[in-house]
């Protein structure tokens, strides 16, 4: 949840205020690292695309919540505050996940946060961890 004067936070506010730098969705933050504004999640929800020597890797935060919603990107977590918006989001983040050349990172994936997308014989998509 943001910090809002409102709620009693403005010396917060004032003094984070320097150090606060507001970035737009697709902007390079770094050489080689973008960030991606995620619809449908929670509000300002962000992922990073991160990209050097011909491989990328992406940072996607809350989009997934567990591997099972790579097979079933309709299946949204109690967070999603627009499940459909979260869902087409989660079904292209997989195909784009899909790609050779991608590795993936995700938080909530437990023992397993890196990892890439591979479709088996049967065309569903699935995690495959990244040994470390």
């Amino acid at each position: 949840m943001p910090l809002r004067p409102a709620d009693g936070m403005a010396g917060e506010i004032g003094g984070l205020a320097p150090y606060v730098r507001t970035v737009a969705d697709g902007q390079e933050v770094f050489p080689g690292v973008h960030v991606r504004i995620a619809a449908g999640h929670t509000a300002g929800h962000a992922e990073y695309v991160v990209t050097a020597g011909g491989r990328r890797l992406v940072a996607f935060g809350d989009a997934l919540h567990s591997p099972i919603q790579i097979e079933h990107p309709e299946w949204s977590s109690a967070f999603d505050h627009d499940p459909v918006r979260s869902a087409e989001h989660r079904r292209l983040l997989v195909e784009e996940l899909s790609r050779p050349d991608t590795i993936a990172f995700g938080i909530h994936l437990a023992d397993a946060v890196f990892g890439r997308v591979v479709r088996g014989a049967d065309g569903k998509a699935v995690w495959k961890p990244v040994d470390a």
